[in-house]
């Protein structure tokens, strides 16, 4: 895992001036890749690198790396089936100097071409530049594990691994983007193609954006998918994909995909959350290595929060080495800076903070890490998974007449989520309001100066959703929206943002997009059982040959910190400074709406109860202080 920075300019002539402007904003992905650091110049190009060496730990593997024919690469991810690859292109002909993936990358590109990334299997982010064709290709993985962003300025395009980076380089873009801040306040991340800064845009999941330029200067961009959803549904019935027995199936691809995930030469261990997917992928984890990798868990000193107890438990039955931590209000204290310098925009995850803290104690133990990331979303897993089939079952989304019973309950929903009665809603506007906690309606007391202004956030979700038009059952529709939005946006910015920040590379086997594709042609009821509203059928049914029931059968708990009782403690300065700032309106463009005096007016109209705004309110303040910004 590393860090990668380029910028594509004609005025990029003088080699000694390039690279002192380079250098500093090299040096802040120096956490991504504390193990190397290297910069290469070219006539109006250069490009940079951090790497944290995971597979040929030798400088063979060093980047930027180049053919010697006018290709240079610069990667940030791991790809699992390199080996498999490699094979291929030796049979073609292709030699190689390394024995890691990086040089695959680079000569599975020059060899098949943009053709090649439907044949990756893993997590990545890379530039490609070719000088002789002046051609340069960013590209992210299907999934959106890894992050790349991008930058057109004046006759350039700068593009880097995080947002920090590009804002270190000259004239590079400081305003904030307000679309961007009407959808953080909504969502509590920034989704992509968007970003905090003006002019600057996220590579989007599944995509590649490929620029040409002349002496001139940049001359064409575009982007384009070389991945969609909708391919999982456009070969053939999903119930073509099982035949057999669907477990003996299910746990050859999950050992499979936890297998290549397993190739490291440096140590590797689990992180067992006490759930479902985090114990199923350490249990596969320990049958297939050849040592017993530790696991490592992080619980909260409250015990209505704490699944640590879980944990332990499993990890007793499972065999080998456990390491339990617990989170106090002064490791919140000791982790708080570093959050917002960790996390490039503003982001209001509050479980990012426990992963932080738990990412630096693993990381003085192990290099790599295996999660259970990815599991709910095939599995079914969300309880908004069951809110939305229930919806569906009351006929608001098929269509179907209501009952008495079914209009009155739909009724409760529409006034709860204050939706007006006589108003059509199809499924991405309820699943909008479920989302968000907001009908389009609700806007308006969002605290942004002109929240109206912007296109209701239904439209969003209906935009998001246009890959899925073909998709009936509400379960697999539920799943496939969060791969595409919540999981890339929102869950692996918070995994990749908190373990690059102390040079620990996360690996995530329930997201190989072979099982993940796999899973979700099967037929729902292989996944969810209806009459016991039971999820993730095929994980529980494979981890009952090796776990007690007991550990297994109880409600999901999720990594959830007891954010209440820290606002009302630790971070009640924190808090109350975020609305002193809002109410004096230095938190610009996040202010209180028309008619509000204080924030006590915008809370009983945003219903939140769950304190969702106003941590999103002072996560923004804190960024924004450490950011510069204010």
């Amino acid at each position: 895992m590393c860090g990668v920075l380029g910028w594509i300019d004609p005025a990029l002539i003088d080699r000694e001036a390039a690279i002192r402007m380079a250098e500093p904003a090299l040096s802040l992905l120096r956490n991504r890749g504390p193990d190397d650091q290297r910069l290469d110049w070219g006539p109006g190009w250069i490009l940079g690198h951090t790497r944290l060496s995971i597979i040929d730990l030798s400088r063979r593997s060093s980047q930027p790396m180049t053919d010697g024919r006018g290709l240079w690469l610069v990667y940030n991810g791991e790809i699992y089936n390199f080996r498999e690859l490699r094979a291929e292109l030796e049979a073609s002909g292709c030699r190689f100097k390394s024995d890691g993936d990086a040089e695959v990358l680079l000569q599975a590109l020059k060899h098949w071409g943009l053709a090649c990334l439907e044949r990756l299997r893993g997590m990545f982010a890379f530039a490609l530049v070719d000088t002789e064709r002046r051609e340069l290709v960013l590209a992210r993985d299907r999934y959106g594990v890894k992050p790349l962003s991008y930058e057109i300025n004046g006759a350039g395009i700068r593009f880097a691994s995080d947002l920090r980076t590009l804002r270190s380089l000259p004239d590079a873009s400081r305003e904030i983007d307000s679309e961007s801040a009407y959808l953080y306040m909504a969502l509590g991340y920034i989704p992509a193609p968007h970003t905090i800064r003006q002019r600057v845009r996220k590579v989007k999941p599944g995509h590649y954006v490929r620029v040409r330029w002349t002496d001139g200067g940049v001359d064409d961009v575009r982007e384009l998918p070389y991945w969609s959803i909708r391919a999982l549904h456009d070969d053939g019935h999903p119930a073509d994909s099982v035949k057999g027995d669907h477990l003996v199936e299910f746990e050859r691809r999950v050992a499979d995909a936890v297998r290549c995930r397993l190739i490291s030469d440096v140590p590797v261990g689990t992180l067992l959350s006490g759930g479902i997917d985090s114990t199923l992928v350490t249990s596969f984890s320990r049958e297939l290595s050849d040592y017993a990798l530790p696991a490592f868990t992080m619980g909260f000193d409250d015990p209505s929060f704490d699944e640590a107890p879980f944990a332990r438990a499993i990890a007793k039955e499972l065999g080998g080495n456990h390491h339990a931590f617990q989170m106090t209000d002064s490791d919140l204290e000791d982790v708080w800076d570093r959050m917002w310098t960790a996390y490039d925009e503003p982001f209001a995850d509050a479980s990012a903070i426990p992963t932080l803290l738990l990412s630096r104690r693993v990381a003085s133990s192990v290099k790599v890490a295996l999660t259970g990331d990815g599991g709910d979303e095939v599995g079914c897993g969300y309880e908004w998974h069951q809110a939305l089939n229930r919806l569906d079952l009351l006929g608001t989304v098929c269509g179907e007449g209501l009952t008495n019973s079914r209009a009155e309950r739909m009724g409760r929903f529409r006034k709860w989520h204050r939706i007006p009665e006589g108003r059509a809603i199809d499924r991405a506007g309820i699943w909008s309001a479920l989302r968000t906690g907001l009908s389009d309606e609700m806007l308006g007391v969002l605290p942004l100066a002109d929240p109206l202004a912007q296109q209701p956030l239904s439209e969003y979700f209906r935009e998001w959703s246009r890959d899925l038009s073909d998709v009936d059952d509400c379960f697999t529709w539920a799943g496939e929206m969060d791969l595409l939005t919540y999981l890339p946006d929102d869950l692996m910015v918070k995994a990749d943002r908190a373990s690059m920040s102390v040079g620990l590379e996360l690996r995530s086997p329930l997201l190989d997009h072979e099982l993940t594709t796999w899973l979700l042609r099967s037929p729902v009821s292989a996944r969810f059982d209806h009459q016991r509203r039971l999820t993730k059928v095929p994980f529980r049914r494979s981890l009952e040959r090796r776990v007690s029931a007991a550990l297994l059968d109880r409600p999901k708990q999720g990594f959830t910190p007891p954010l209440a009782k820290w606002l009302a403690g630790p971070l009640a300065g924190q808090m109350a400074d975020a609305l002193e700032r809002l109410n004096s309106g230095l938190l610009d463009p996040i202010v209180l709406p028309r008619g509000c005096t204080s924030w006590r007016d915008c809370d009983p109209a945003l219903r939140d109860g769950n304190i969702d705004f106003l941590w999103r309110i002072v996560s923004f303040s804190e960024w924004s202080k450490h950011a510069g910004d204010s």
